[in-house]
């Protein structure tokens, strides 16, 4: 790890579970989806690369992970709880705004209606958090390029009391919004 990873080297289990904001667990939650992907689509590919499949396998599981949106679905809803326009959002898919929030509206309603109760994310994101730093940093999901990626949890919101961050000039770099008026980032 580098000296700026090791500065900002937060263990998310120990803050409070009501310090992550809405933004912290849809990102948490975006994260361990793809890692889930990632984790899935390896096992498929070493399946067809061992030849451990049975007859129909391939196209089997090759339709599950085709049909599965779940990346998807929680990129969009975390690109809306974090302000992103469906205007935007519309663009990035090649639909019309109506046609994305058509698409895509009702998992942000239930995104944003969920609980403790009944998301694992917003019941334990400390957990689910040092779940995504443990593969962004030691997982490899990069295997082209060298590992050890800076964790999740040194950008939380939740954590910016502990490594400074700045949690408004974050929001207004997600934005697009100019962060320092002097230099325009």
């Amino acid at each position: 790890m580098n000296d700026k990873t090791d500065e900002a080297r937060v263990d998310p289990r120990q803050l409070p579970a009501d310090s992550f904001t809405d933004s912290d667990i849809v990102r948490i939650q975006l994260v361990n989806s793809a890692a889930s992907n990632a984790y899935r689509l390896s096992e498929y590919a070493q399946m067809v690369g061992e030849d451990q499949a049975q007859a129909g396998d391939y196209v089997r599981l090759a339709k599950v992970h085709d049909a599965n949106d779940s990346l998807m679905r929680d990129a969009v809803v975390a690109e809306r709880v974090r302000g992103t326009s469906w205007e935007i959002l519309a663009e990035a898919l090649g639909v019309s705004p109506e046609e994305a929030e058509r698409e895509w509206g009702d998992a942000e309603a239930r995104w944003r209606r969920a609980t403790p109760v009944t998301s694992v994310y917003r019941k334990d994101p400390g957990f689910h958090a040092a779940a995504a730093d443990k593969y962004i940093t030691t997982d490899n999901p990069r295997p082209f390029g060298p590992g050890g990626g800076q964790p999740l949890s040194a950008s939380l919101d939740a954590a910016a009391h502990i490594n400074g961050r700045d949690v408004a000039a974050a929001d207004q770099a997600f934005a697009g919004a100019s962060v320092c008026a002097h230099c325009s980032r």
